[in-house]
């Protein structure tokens, strides 16, 4: 399931556009009834997955890597 949704959003964080330390996110928790359909799951780097859930510890690397311009951003 989790190289169909890579694949489906392009391989890409579906936030920032970046397209290092992909990671799937459910939108939907499931400990909120969410389930694991393609509709529910999205791509999201590392960063933008803590900042999902509201878990980021800001780095200067991390910062900076998701501040920049990326090719192809959705």
């Amino acid at each position: 399931m989790m190289k169909r949704v890579l694949e489906r959003d392009g391989w890409r964080c579906q936030k920032c556009g970046l397209l290092e330390n992909l990671q799937v996110h459910h939108q939907i928790k499931r400990s909120q009834q969410g389930d694991d359909a393609l509709a529910n799951l999205v791509t999201l780097c590392a960063y933008c997955h803590l900042a999902e859930h509201g878990q980021l510890c800001y780095s200067l690397p991390a910062v900076r890597a998701c501040s920049k311009p990326k090719p192809g951003r959705k």
